[in-house]
């Protein structure tokens, strides 16, 4: 972490000033995502006692009571919470720094913040990191999955994450390149009166019962129902999509998902196309690309030659862009 001096200007009756030496934005926010200091230290590579003596450390700095100490684990105090969006901001600021260092050691090492959801960290994200990592070792990856395409281009805007992977409709602040339009797909019983047509009508959404997922509506699914004003007959919603699809297997009802999640489909399903194509697109971005770090380019780069290369039917051990132009 970078070594920080900050001055926090307290109140205990008359005005007092302490300086903080050192204060571990990282330690502090994976200790408030986490609601453990064993977790926490487990996702840093510390020790639990090395994670509880840095927050301790912090509190007897600052004179503020950060975090609340209770048996399930902790929690952040009022003290805490009020810090919080400041410690984000200076977890963003130290970030910055450090790809700025990477920069000037020419990439030779580093940290990269990539945000991901579920069908492509399955079948794209192991070729590209793959790829990346075998030009530049030394850049370390942190993947942050989130579905939420909404919640995906806040963490973009905010600097939460150096770049990420977008589906359906992105704001036009953001700088971003679509990599594909995929294929949404319905999945029903093999043995179903459904699985004996050719295509899915679109008319025929709400006849049957409906397995919906968590992030249907922010990953363009939801948008389906909407555009064609149909109310789905849906049963529940699950979080897992390889759940959902054994719930399908057993006769439950039906799913819609993206083509990507249907490559490893089960046995005991039939996948359809609707009578009328539904599509959504996945793109790649970052807050600004004029601004963004030097490992954060070359990640795009290599993200949209890997997947133009998997359309074409290429493979992944041609892509090492050695010289190539920016994004």
């Amino acid at each position: 972490m970078v070594a920080i001096r900050i001055a926090f200007q307290l109140e205990a009756g008359d005005r007092r000033r302490k300086q903080v030496d050192k204060i571990n934005a990282n330690v502090f926010l994976t200790v408030a995502k986490t609601g453990s200091f064993r977790r926490a230290a487990d996702l840093l590579g510390y020790t639990q006692a090395g994670v509880s003596y840095i927050i301790s450390s912090m509190e007897q700095e600052t004179g503020l009571h950060l975090f609340a100490r209770e048996h399930s684990g902790v929690r952040l105090s009022e003290e805490g919470e009020a810090l919080l969006p400041q410690m984000k901001q200076l977890d963003i600021w130290e970030r910055h720094f450090q790809q700025t260092v990477t920069e000037l050691n020419g990439l030779k090492r580093g940290n990269l913040r990539v945000q991901i959801f579920d069908s492509i960290s399955i079948h794209w994200i192991p070729g590209i990191v793959r790829t990346f990592r075998d030009d530049y070792p030394g850049v370390q990856l942190e993947l942050i999955s989130e579905e939420d395409s909404t919640r995906q281009e806040e963490m973009v805007r905010s600097g939460e994450v150096d770049c990420g992977f977008f589906l359906t409709r992105v704001s036009s602040d953001i700088s971003y390149y679509p990599l594909i339009e995929e294929k949404l797909k319905v999945i029903v019983p093999a043995d179903s009166p459904m699985a004996e047509l050719d295509h899915f009508p679109i008319r025929d959404l709400g006849k049957y019962p409906y397995i919906g997922m968590k992030y249907d509506s922010h990953t363009g699914i939801g948008d389906i129902f909407a555009k064609h004003k149909i109310r789905p007959r849906t049963i529940f919603r699950l979080d897992n999509d390889y759940s959902a699809m054994a719930m399908v297997k057993e006769g439950v009802g039906f799913c819609i998902f993206p083509e990507l999640l249907l490559k490893d489909m089960p046995d005991g399903v039939k996948c359809m196309d609707f009578d009328q194509p539904q599509k959504r697109t996945i793109s790649v971005g970052t807050a600004s690309i004029k601004t963004c770090s030097h490992a954060c380019k070359k990640f795009i780069e290599y993200t949209r030659k890997w997947v133009d290369s998997q359309m074409q039917g290429g493979t992944a051990d041609s892509l090492h862009p050695d010289g190539a132009d920016g994004v």
